[in-house]
């Protein structure tokens, strides 16, 4: 996790980032485009592969049946609680909220991916960038000053 989160943080994390927001800017800046995009899919394949390799480790085997179509949709559930589009730590945090609810909700109702469903739907249609983006609200608003009425009025009465 160290290693990913200091390509993301590196120049060429930058680089990447800006491929997302505006491909063609970035490509007016001077940046292979094509290179960029190519070395992020090679990086992607094996950092999957590293993965799935441990995960085959820690089965003793790599079995078709633990992988199915509904684990895919639940890691896509995970991403998304933890808000893994805007923030680095967002999926980690929705695999640990995962995992909290699965085992201490399921240990008093067996209806417990309702429950996480229903927060899956609460979270998506109310704040679709996840915990972290909640986290990242709540610093911000810390961090920034506020603009009270009292600061307005001030302003008013510099002004006159």
């Amino acid at each position: 996790m160290i290693l990913l989160w200091r390509v993301v943080n590196s120049p060429f994390g930058k680089v990447v980032q800006a491929i997302k927001q505006n491909e063609a800017r970035t490509s007016f800046l001077g940046y292979n485009v094509v290179l960029y995009k190519g070395l992020v899919f090679a990086l992607s394949c094996a950092v999957a592969g590293f993965a799935g390799s441990l995960f085959a480790m820690a089965q003793g085997g790599a079995f078709v049946q633990v992988m199915n179509l509904q684990w895919s949709g639940v890691v896509v559930l995970m991403v998304l609680i933890g808000g893994g589009l805007v923030s680095f730590w967002g999926p980690v945090l929705g695999v640990v909220l995962y995992f909290v609810a699965r085992d201490l909700l399921g240990a008093y109702t067996e209806t417990w991916q309702l429950w996480f469903g229903l927060l899956f739907m609460l979270v998506v249609m109310f704040k679709p960038e996840g915990l972290a983006g909640i986290w990242q609200g709540l610093v911000y608003r810390r961090q920034t000053p506020r603009t009270s009425a009292s600061l307005h009025l001030l302003a008013m009465l510099r002004a006159r």
